[in-house]
């Protein structure tokens, strides 16, 4: 699964934990609700400022962690 999807999955999962439609988290989020449908079915790759309002929206930490691949040697 590609990581924008992954990303729209967890949105969305957390979104309906709350009970809010995709017009109340775009509202709290300050988007369309058309946004929101489209990066929470992964058609849309979301900048880090849309991702940190998302997750101001939702109470929630956005953490964006790299980690080192392993070497082949």
């Amino acid at each position: 699964m590609t990581a924008a999807y992954e990303l729209g999955r967890t949105v969305r999962t957390m979104r309906e934990e709350r009970g809010w439609s995709q017009n109340d988290l775009a509202r709290e989020a300050g988007m369309a609700q058309s946004a929101v449908a489209r990066f929470e079915a992964g058609g849309t790759v979301p900048t880090l400022p849309v991702l940190g309002r998302l997750a101001s929206a939702l109470d929630a930490e956005m953490e964006v962690p790299l980690t080192p691949r392993a070497s082949a040697a």
